[in-house]
C-alpha cells in the first residue's frame, strides 16, 4: 500500500503540475515541456560523466542548470522566429549533448533509466525535500504574481502596452517550468513528463470557466491519475508513472471529443 511519504509526494507533485501545467497550456507552448525535460536529461548525463571522473554527483543541480539554459535559449529564439522553431532547435541541441555525454560513460543504464521513465514509488527522503522546496517556491512566486501572469498570458500585447515587462514574465514562467520538471523528473520521468504536465491542464482548460477553476481541476485530475497509477502498480507490477500518464492522456482525448462532438 501507499505510505504516508508516497501520499505527500503525490500531493506535492500535483501542486507543482497544477501551477506549471496551467501556465504552459495558457502560454500555448506545451512542447516546451518536452524540450525542457529532455534538456534536463542532458544535465543528468553530464552529472554522471563528472561522477565517472570522481567529481561530486548532483543530478538535480545539473538537470536544473541545463533545463534553464535550454528554456531560455528557446524563449529568446522565439522572439525572432516561431516559438516551435526555437524549442525544436534547443531540444535537438541538448538531446545531442546527452548522447555525447553518455557515450563517454559505461554501465549507466541503471542510473539514467529512472530519469527517463521515473518511478513514483521509489522516491527517497531527499527527493521529498526537493519536491517540498520546489512546491513552496513555485507557489510563492505564482501567488505573488498571479494577476500579472494572467494578464500577460491572455493579453500579452495589452500587458506590454501597460508597461509590463513581457520578456521578464516569459522568463519567469519558464523558470517555474524548469524547477517543476526537474523536481518531478525522478517521479514521472522525462519521457512521460509531457503527458503529466500538459494533459491535466488541457482537460481543465476544456471544462473550467475561470483560471482559478483550471488550477483546481488540474490539481484534482493530476492527483487522481497519480493515485490510480500508483495503486495499479501494486496490483499488476507495471510502471505507476506510465499508467498515470496514460490515464491523463486518455481522459483528455475523451473530454476533447465529448466537447467537440
Amino acid at each position: 500500500m501507499l505510505t504516508f511519504t508516497d501520499l505527500i509526494s503525490l500531493v506535492l507533485i500535483s501542486v507543482i503540475v497544477s501551477i506549471s501545467g496551467t501556465l504552459v497550456v495558457f502560454r500555448k507552448a506545451s512542447f516546451l515541456v518536452a524540450s525542457v525535460s529532455h534538456s534536463a536529461l542532458a544535465g543528468v548525463a553530464f552529472s554522471i560523466l563528472l561522477a565517472s571522473f570522481g567529481f561530486y554527483e548532483n543530478h538535480y543541480l545539473f538537470a536544473l542548470l541545463f533545463a534553464v539554459i535550454s528554456a531560455f535559449v528557446a524563449v529568446y529564439a522565439s522572439k525572432f522566429r516561431e516559438v516551435d522553431t526555437g524549442i525544436a532547435i534547443s531540444f535537438a541541441l541538448f538531446m545531442s549533448l546527452m548522447v555525447i555525454f553518455l557515450s563517454f560513460v559505461k554501465n549507466v543504464a541503471a542510473k539514467i533509466w529512472t530519469f527517463f521513465f521515473g518511478d513514483l514509488l521509489l522516491l527517497t527522503m531527499q527527493d521529498l525535500v526537493y519536491l517540498s522546496i520546489s512546491a513552496a517556491v513555485i507557489t510563492l512566486i505564482f501567488s505573488i504574481s498571479y494577476k500579472k501572469f494572467i494578464f500577460f498570458l491572455f493579453d500579452p500585447e495589452g500587458a506590454e502596452a501597460e508597461g509590463l515587462n513581457v520578456l521578464m514574465f516569459d522568463l519567469l514562467l519558464t523558470s517555474i517550468l524548469c524547477i517543476s520538471i526537474v523536481a518531478v523528473m525522478k517521479a514521472v520521468g522525462a519521457i512521460l513528463a509531457y503527458a503529466i504536465f500538459v494533459a491535466p491542464a488541457a482537460i481543465a482548460k476544456e471544462i473550467a470557466g475561470s483560471s482559478k477553476d483550471v488550477l483546481a481541476l488540474t490539481f484534482i485530475t493530476t492527483l487522481t491519475s497519480l493515485l490510480i497509477g500508483s495503486l495499479t502498480s501494486f496490483t499488476f507490477q507495471i510502471s505507476a508513472s506510465a499508467v498515470s500518464a496514460f490515464l491523463a492522456s486518455v481522459a483528455y482525448i475523451a473530454v476533447f471529443f465529448a466537447k467537440n462532438r
